[in-house]
């Protein structure tokens, strides 16, 4: 099935070339940047029409949006202007909307005339998405050392839909949508009120558009506007700035309000050195601040996400529902993240093969055709096309996931954690919280760090503390099986996925696993059974017979993970419990939202858990969204995803559902 046969494939703008090698949109009759030169056009109408650099000068952090991303040329304008003037370890975030991408390909190729950004253009499309629905966080760096410098948040869609979605403090905007008679819907009063939603104080704004009914609808959304000169033959463009007056209004429901941000760079206290806990450190390393992991093992990832082995595949639905979407766009994330070269540990990128046993072919081909991943990522593949990628004779079909594979998952949090302080075999036993820094308490009542933030991403750890005990996680068992490999087993050449998975030899051994068994949240049981293997054996013959067979030679890892009741991560601040259902008790009634307070937090406290079997894959957004919750940057997510990820969303569930 191609793209174009999927609901969820995103239009063509029609590219074609005018003379002068100008790109030009079929779909809108309208030229992508002037003739008279485009990145002189960049430069002066947003730019110098934004005052920029100047505005961005003593500001640790600035935030660009533009309205349309198109060629991609203004976005490499603001860049290469940033890294020539920006205060040092400033952070550019970069939002960019469009409803008609381009491809990597043509991109390139509209990218070409322009030399003197030829080094960044190759950064940029080097880490360009394909073009899906959704929010896409990408990190164009042209060394590895500018990883996170700069950040792209590409917002592919309807501009009202992506705009509406977004939480973000904007410093100034780009409007480069095509003529507003020619794309109409880019200039309606429902995009300025977006954008006056969405703009910081003091934003500014440029474009090259001069027409009445774009200065009238700016006005209106609160913009205080004025002419100015156009660029080449154009006698005019706009330029316009928030009004100081203007009350910004909010789409978040109170009971999700932003936490309060924290200090641009400050110290991070991250309880918990797993896969959770060590991308929540790098996420925040990134961003200057100083971490420290403090774990009661005196290693890292010695809980469940010590596993030999971890699958990289994504958890996709056949209905578009928040968990299905989630765990796309953290596929996505995570598959750039591994691309990251300083992440030094075993990985094996062979591909993943997910079979369709029982009653899931149905499902699998509906997963298909609603599933926010092109062809690139996703396959639906029958049974001898299975049996050609896997190397082995396979009944089944599925679907195949040419970017999975599998990883060592102590190692990649060994690799995340190398910028961290460690505090190993410190059991964290208590925490206060007083002039606005949060202290950490060992067993014996000592002070072993003191943190601005304090992230709890030790899993079902973090409900021997008062401040997370009543959040309801719960413990599921697993155990993976360590086989050697056999004369049927060694032609495998990608991972099976069947509900159980199947990883090819590794320095000769396979890993069969998993067991899901419920335990209680106070049983750590990570001793392996000998019955636990004969399960995982009897699951895989199930489906592939005839591989493996008992042997006293098999070794194993047994881990407890966390999972929260609707099988989502928790990610985000963590609600004073006793305040948030007073203020909330009224919930059920529906009232207007004007009528409740602002959601109140741990100042500080944050949680990352409840991560489940697919750490690996959600993890890597997990701890993004949870670095710019903190730091108050904007959201790598949709704001409906985010809220599906909120520790506070059980405790509106229960008061939803309260007796009148």
């Amino acid at each position: 099935m191609t793209v174009e046969e999927r609901g969820w494939a995103l239009p063509a703008p029609g590219l074609v070339w005018e003379r002068g090698h100008t790109p030009f949109a079929a779909r809108f009759g309208d030229i992508y940047y002037s003739r008279e030169g485009g990145l002189a056009e960049s430069r002066h109408v947003f730019l110098d029409g934004n005052a920029l650099p100047q505005a961005w000068q003593n500001r640790e952090r600035f935030c660009v949006a533009e309205l349309g991303f198109g060629t991609g040329l203004n976005f490499l304008s603001t860049w290469e202007l940033w890294r020539r003037t920006c205060p040092p370890g400033a952070r550019l975030h970069y939002i960019a909307v469009e409803g008609f991408p381009l491809t990597r390909e043509e991109l390139g190729e509209c990218l070409a005339p322009w030399d003197e950004l030829k080094t960044l253009g190759r950064a940029l499309l080097s880490a360009y998405p394909e073009p899906q629905r959704g929010f896409h966080r990408v990190f164009p760096a042209v060394d590895p050392g500018e990883r996170g410098a700069v950040s792209l948040t590409l917002l592919f869609g309807d501009a009202k839909e992506m705009l509406g979605q977004l939480e973000a403090d904007v410093d100034a905007w780009f409007l480069d949508g095509f003529a507003p008679d020619k794309n109409p819907d880019m200039w309606s009063a429902e995009i300025f009120a977006e954008m006056a939603r969405l703009s910081a104080s003091g934003a500014t704004v440029a474009t090259y558009s001069a027409a009445g009914d774009v200065r009238r609808g700016l006005d209106a959304a609160g913009f205080d506007v004025t002419r100015a000169p156009g660029f080449g033959t154009k006698r005019e463009m706009l330029r316009a700035r928030s009004r100081e007056n203007v009350v910004r209004t909010t789409s978040l429901q109170p009971w999700f309000a932003r936490a309060p941000q924290e200090p641009s760079r400050g110290h991070a206290a991250i309880v918990g050195a797993g896969l959770a806990g060590a991308h929540a450190a790098a996420a925040l390393a990134r961003r200057g601040w100083s971490t420290t992991i403090i774990d009661r093992h005196p290693g890292v990832a010695a809980e469940a996400s010590g596993s030999p082995r971890a699958v990289m595949a994504p958890r996709l639905t056949a209905a578009p529902a928040f968990d299905g979407r989630f765990y796309a766009a953290a596929w996505r994330y995570a598959l750039a993240d591994l691309e990251t070269p300083s992440q030094d540990f075993e990985h094996a990128r062979v591909g993943s093969l997910q079979m369709a046993v029982g009653e899931d072919a149905g499902r699998f081909a509906d997963m298909v055709s609603t599933a926010a991943l092109p062809n690139s990522f996703l396959t639906h593949v029958d049974a001898e096309e299975a049996s050609d990628i896997a190397g082995l004779s396979l009944s089944h079909g599925g679907l195949f996931f040419p970017q999975g594979g599998w990883l060592q998952p102590r190692g990649l949090c060994a690799a995340l954690s190398r910028h961290s302080e460690m505090l190993l075999g410190v059991e964290v036993a208590s925490l206060a919280h007083a002039g606005g820094r949060w202290r950490i308490f060992d067993a014996q009542s000592r002070v072993v760090a003191e943190a601005d933030a304090v992230v709890l991403a030790n899993a079902l750890g973090m409900m021997r503390l008062p401040e997370a005990a009543a959040l309801p996680l719960a413990g599921r068992r697993g155990q993976v099986t360590l086989a050697p490999t056999t004369a049927g087993a060694s032609a495998l050449r990608t991972v099976l996925l069947y509900g159980g998975f199947l990883t090819p030899a590794y320095h000769g051994l396979h890993a069969i696993g998993a067991t899901f068994d419920h335990v209680g949240t106070d049983r750590m049981d990570m001793d392996v059974r000998a019955e636990d293997h004969v399960r995982n054996l009897e699951s895989l013959a199930r489906v592939v017979p005839g591989l493996f067979a008992p042997s006293p030679d098999l070794g194993g890892f047994a881990g407890v993970r966390c999972t929260s009741p609707d099988h989502m991560p928790m990610v985000g601040p963590l609600p004073e419990r006793g305040v948030y259902m007073e203020d909330f008790a009224n919930l059920r009634h529906g009232h207007p939202w004007a009528r409740y307070p602002n959601a109140r937090y741990q100042h500080g406290l944050y949680v990352m858990t409840a991560l489940g079997a697919r750490g690996v894959v959600a993890a890597p957004l997990a701890a993004e969204l949870l670095a710019c919750q903190i730091t108050g940057e904007p959201w790598p997510l949709e704001r409906d995803l985010v809220t599906a990820l909120h520790p506070a969303r059980f405790l509106v569930r229960e008061l939803k559902r309260r007796d009148i």
